[in-house]
């Protein structure tokens, strides 16, 4: 298409309906009534075609569907698969545990930078936080205790890796690679999160050093800083847990910074043991504290941004406020305050919360360092001036590639539908989806965050709102018996343009975003991060969208009803 770049090949949908599966069951137990069903300990329900293969013969996948990441968004795909009675399915994990983010950010201050109440599924109320902002503890925690509650474990591979995604059009199903050896799958759900893998460090001699290299997401517990000469380089949300911990500890803190972050007060407190009690025996008073806090969530970080055009005074006024007051508050030095405060409008990056990371820089051997890095020697750090500052510790703070990174998909390749590669994709066409799930060229193929696919203030929104749209699909192809479902190519155009126009009078396209170097902003220059939609519209856009806005297609069969023997692929199948 013209705007998208994909083939204007429509397929038409002309085969017989034909009946679905039977409901899911429920029990007593259940979020929406009881403890889960255990559909692993029964035939799931397939397609009624589950597929045909080039020899006529029925070529069944190792698994339904294979949901690749068992973080958050991992996990909440497989309770919905099973509250929608489909039970074949495997999660595969490439680290040797559970929890993703939550798994793998250890380092000291780490927790939630929204308020716990958003942050926790709407199924599965967590009446035990201990804080209005959880330590990141907690939240691993929690996402253990759904895993063991819906029977999760048992489908996870740990340690599997998938390095390449192939679509097998004979066979109707993706190839998955990994180290373990090659698993088919009908369905592919990808829940990889929004940040992939680290950046690569882009700074001459780090393998030189010859002191301790730390990252924030694979932080050594065993490293004791306490006495230390340290440098931390970078300045976003990691870094602004991170700072204030070390420097109570260390001899010495450089803090490396290229872009200032907007850091605003953090309300947080304990939250006490009676309110705690209530929540735990009264569940309807803890839903109604959540739907408001995750609105008030959505407010900052949804509406700020989307509705900038009509309220422009919100931003303007919000980064008048914080520099004239709350910067004032917690900085007594003007030139440090001066460099700590962005240039760039509000919003423009996404905001961090502290009461401790501003005034870190009050403190006696804590150093803000802005002037560019030229290299690391082996004893320390030289800047651009040829200042060198000799440190005994290193922590990377410096970022991770996003999902819509084509460098992500050159590592772990996706190959589709005729020749489509995402990587190549990503590269040479701006980015564009179906509600944020689906892109024409991979049939039968899912991403929980895809282009413009971020929902509502929190990511549990995200989930929830993506695995209905996901079982939606799946119900559909076996309700018609398709082995192949494949979104169109117009109606992923209409609702990426709608998208994008929805964006254009957004605040990262008026309010002074050139300099924030945000994540925001793609290699296109486009901000394909955030649906401009409220959680609530994504939400019903899930349970209502056009469900012939795919293309299915199912195996031809003889009148007997058994698969017909023609060796052509093409007569093989028919559009649904």
């Amino acid at each position: 298409m013209r705007a998208i770049g994909f083939s204007s090949a429509a397929r038409k949908l002309t085969s017989p309906r034909l009946p679905a599966p039977g409901p899911a069951r429920i029990g007593p137990g259940h979020p929406l009534g009881g403890v889960p069903t255990d559909t692993s300990r029964r035939a799931p329900p397939r397609a009624i075609f589950d597929n045909v293969s080039n020899n006529g013969r029925f070529a069944v996948p190792d698994t339904e569907v294979a949901i690749i990441g068992a973080g958050l968004s991992g996990i909440g795909m497989a309770i919905a698969l099973q509250r929608a009675g489909i039970g074949d399915f495997v999660v595969l994990e490439r680290a040797g545990d559970i929890g993703g983010t939550w798994r793998d950010n250890v380092y000291p201050g780490v927790g939630v930078d929204v308020p716990a109440q958003a942050y926790q599924f709407s199924f599965a109320l967590n009446p035990r936080w201990s804080r209005v902002f959880a330590p990141g503890a907690e939240v691993k925690e929690y996402l253990d205790g759904l895993a063991d509650r819906y029977g999760v474990r048992r489908h996870v591979r740990l340690d599997t890796e998938v390095t390449e995604r192939i679509w097998d059009e004979g066979g109707r199903f993706w190839r998955l690679r990994t180290p373990a050896g090659e698993l088919t799958a009908r369905f592919v759900v990808s829940a990889i999160g929004a940040f992939v893998d680290p950046k690569p460090a882009d700074i001459p001699g780090i393998d030189d050093f010859t002191g301790t290299v730390l990252r924030s997401s694979a932080w050594d517990p065993g490293c004791d800083l306490t006495g230390k000469r340290v440098a931390v380089i970078g300045t976003g949300a990691s870094a602004v847990q991170i700072v204030p911990e070390i420097a109570r500890r260390a001899a010495r803190l450089d803090v490396y910074q290229r872009t200032p972050i907007w850091v605003g007060p953090k309300l947080d407190a304990p939250i006490p043991r009676p309110l705690r009690r209530l929540f735990r025996r009264a569940p309807r008073v803890q839903e109604a504290v959540r739907r408001i806090a995750t609105r008030g969530v959505e407010m900052v970080l949804i509406d700020l941004v989307v509705g900038h055009g009509r309220a422009p005074w919100i931003a303007h006024g919000g980064a008048r406020l914080a520099r004239s007051v709350w910067y004032r508050t917690q900085v007594r030095d003007p030139e440090t305050r001066r460099r700590l405060t962005p240039r760039y409008g509000l919003g423009c990056k996404r905001p961090s919360v502290s009461n401790t990371y501003l005034r870190t820089f009050n403190r006696p051997g804590v150093s803000l360092i802005t002037d560019a890095i030229d290299r690391v020697t082996p004893a320390g750090v030289r800047t651009a001036g040829g200042h060198e500052r000799e440190v005994d510790a290193i922590v990377l703070a410096t970022g991770f590639r996003l999902a819509s990174d084509p460098e992500v998909f050159r590592r772990t390749p996706v190959r589709g539908r005729d020749g489509f590669d995402l990587a190549t994709f990503y590269t040479e066409h701006r980015l564009a989806s179906y509600e944020g799930i689906s892109i024409p060229g991979l049939p039968n193929h899912f991403m929980m965050f895809g282009p413009y696919g971020w929902v509502g203030g929190t990511w549990h929104q995200l989930v929830e709102t993506t695995s209905a749209h996901v079982v939606r699909v799946i119900q559909e192809a076996r309700r018609r018996g398709a082995t192949a479902v494949e979104v169109r190519p117009e109606p992923t155009e209409r609702w990426t343009n709608r998208m994008r126009d929805r964006l254009a009078g957004s605040l990262w396209a008026t309010n002074g975003c050139a300099t924030a170097n945000s994540y925001y902003f793609d290699h296109h220059g486009d901000t394909p991060y955030l649906r401009p939609t409220s959680a609530a519209q994504a939400a019903r856009a899930a349970r209502t969208f056009p469900l012939d806005d795919y293309a299915y297609t199912v195996p031809e069969t003889t009148a007997l009803g058994d698969p017909a023997s023609s060796a052509s692929p093409a007569s093989e199948t028919r559009p649904a």
